[in-house]
């Protein structure tokens, strides 16, 4: 990582540059800082890699943030690239370029803060009771973010009164003990059981760490297994994440859950890459939930995930069968969104 830097510092320097004389041009400040300016810059960001390896929750914290800055200096670089032209060619006040920057920067970030309640409405012969869940995904815990969002999915239990969550992971940026501390709070919801599975940025450092969150927090991981709710008549199948299939199809995977067939039951599937309906036409999948695909998380971002995923966002349905995708209740890396909002989703299975 540090070596990956150093050869990056011609580069960041440049970029580094660029945006701050810009900056000084605009407000006619005295220019002879942006060197020192810059040299304190990746000065900092060289220490800071380099001290990393201590992996101290304030260096972690350091990094995390400084790590954040540089990709929102790399889009103020590239928004102040297409600035400077116009300004030439349209001698247009740079100020008013750099307003308009500002506004669309905190409107990304507000789409981000601010999250949305999605309604769901299914209904289905197998229904017995009316039954409301609670769909979250990605809450991408850190030292930064900390318990944030889990504060926010409390809330949000107690005002909806779901019959039962479903936490679709990622519960963590990456693994770490401190962070199993995070989902303590979730103890104080007493009479609504929470199912969860464990997905990429779970499992990709360390994966062991992620099951000590069910001892503390009372929260079920599905892994590979079924949770059935005789009295609602549902059962809830999670399978693992596609990363964690070496060389297995998704009929293996499949084969190794252990659906209840004994009555009609409707059964939620549970997974993270959204997989289509038609691969999943042998099993007894009623409803289909996933994310993964952020719904690109930016503008453009969007039809690359498109073209990589079977489903991008939202209601997909086949036969009496539906997929929903959700677009997760936080972001990553960025705290930005451009055309995409922060959501958990209400799921209403009425009896048809």
């Amino acid at each position: 990582m540090s070596l990956f830097l150093l050869e990056l510092i011609p580069v960041c320097t440049a970029m580094f540059y660029y945006v701050i004389w810009r900056f000084f041009v605009i407000f006619g400040n005295n220019s002879k800082l942006i060197p020192f300016i810059i040299a304190i810059i990746l000065a900092c960001y060289v220490i800071f890699t380099f001290m990393y390896q201590w992996n101290s929750k304030p260096l972690d914290i350091l990094s995390t943030i400084s790590s954040r800055v540089f990709v929102l200096w790399f889009i103020l670089f590239v928004i102040l690239l297409i600035e400077h032209p116009i300004f030439i060619w349209y001698k247009i006040n740079p100020r008013i370029t750099l307003w308009i920057i500002i506004v669309i920067l905190a409107t990304w970030f507000y789409c981000s803060l601010q999250t949305k309640i999605v309604n769901l409405n299914i209904q289905s012969d197998k229904i017995q009771k009316d039954t409301k869940i609670l769909l979250v995904s990605d809450i991408h815990v850190e030292n930064v973010t900390q318990d944030f969002h889990v504060k926010k999915i409390i809330k949000v239990i107690e005002q909806k009164k779901p019959d039962f969550v479903i936490i679709a992971w990622d519960l963590m940026n990456k693994p770490n003990d401190s962070y199993v501390n995070y989902f303590l709070a979730f103890k104080s919801i007493k009479d609504t059981p929470i199912f969860a599975v464990k997905w990429n940025h779970d499992v990709m450092w360390d994966g062991t760490i992620i099951n000590d969150i069910p001892e503390n927090s009372g929260i079920t991981i599905l892994d590979n297994t079924v949770s059935v709710n005789s009295w609602l008549n549902i059962q809830i199948a999670g399978i693992i994440d596609k990363s964690t299939w070496g060389n297995k199809s998704l009929d293996e995977i499949m084969n190794e859950v252990d659906f209840d067939d004994s009555k009609d039951l409707f059964t939620i599937l549970v997974t993270h890459q959204p997989i289509k309906l038609e691969k999943l036409k042998d099993y007894p999948v009623d409803l289909e939930v996933a994310w993964h695909t952020h719904h690109g998380q930016f503008y453009g971002i969007m039809e690359l995930s498109r073209l990589a995923n079977d489903y991008l966002y939202g209601e997909y349905k086949l036969w009496d069968r539906t997929a929903f995708i959700t677009q997760w209740i936080w972001t990553w890396w960025l705290p930005f969104r451009l055309w995409t909002q922060s959501e958990m989703v209400l799921i209403n299975l009425t009896k048809k």
